[in-house]
This record gives C-alpha cells, sequence and structure tokens, in this order.
C-alpha cells in the first residue's frame, strides 16, 4: 500500500522558495527584476525565471529540476510543513500550478490495536504482529 499526498504552489510561492534558497546559498542575485515565471518539461521539469533587466529587455535562467524541488522542500520545512523524509518527492504540473508529489510506501507489517477497556478508547495498546 501507498499513501499519496499532492502540495500545490502558486508561483509566487515557487518564486519564493528558488530566491530564497539561492540567497541562503549565498548564489550571486539575479540580474534583473522576476517578471514572471513557466515550466518546461523535456529532460524533467525545469522551471524558467523570466527576469527583466535594467536596459529594459527580457533574460531567461532556466532552474534545474533537482533545484526547484530542493527549493520547494526548504519552503514547506521553513513553515513547518511535515514531509516524510523517506518517501519518493517528484515534481508535476497540474493545471499549470507545480506540484510536488510524495509517495510513502507502507512495506512494514500491519500494526494491530487492541482496546483493553472496552469501548472507552482508555487503555489502548499497539500490539505487534509477532505479539500473541
Amino acid at each position: 500500500m501507498k499513501e499519496l499526498r499532492c502540495l500545490v504552489f502558486s508561483d509566487q510561492e515557487v518564486v519564493g522558495a528558488i530566491v530564497d534558497r539561492r540567497r541562503r546559498r549565498r548564489e550571486p542575485n539575479l540580474a534583473g527584476t522576476i517578471a514572471g515565471i513557466s515550466y518546461k518539461a523535456e529532460d524533467g521539469l525545469d522551471a524558467v525565471l523570466h527576469l527583466a533587466t535594467e536596459r529594459g529587455d527580457t533574460e531567461s535562467v532556466v532552474v534545474p529540476e533537482e533545484e526547484v524541488t530542493a527549493a520547494l522542500i526548504a519552503f514547506c520545512m521553513n513553515r513547518r510543513i511535515p514531509l516524510p523524509a523517506d518517501a519518493d518527492k517528484f515534481l508535476y504540473l497540474v493545471n499549470d500550478n507545480l506540484t510536488l508529489m510524495i509517495t510513502l510506501n507502507f512495506n512494514r507489517a500491519p500494526r494491530l490495536v487492541s482496546d483493553t477497556e472496552g469501548r472507552h478508547g482508555r487503555g489502548r495498546r499497539i500490539l505487534h504482529p509477532t505479539a500473541h
């Protein structure tokens, strides 16, 4: 059995996450003001930041999928959104919104729950598969 969680991000959240990650890593500032973002899916799902430069023209900066994923994970961690460390995380574009899909495998044996004091919910204990 697997669990699937989807976190859908607005363009502003994606841009903010990328800029914040670059700042924290002390990478050089982008040469211009971010005017927009788009996505291209060739060998992965990359973000393309569209910059308006001081000269009045536009430039595009491609942010690789791995960097975008890391930025969104850091974004979630900074906002205390729980993400399982051992889960698979992939980016998808759903209805023009960047979506982080998190898949968690449940390969462990199921745990049985026993109510030792009837229906009142007191005295609950977890029984492991090896317990009798």
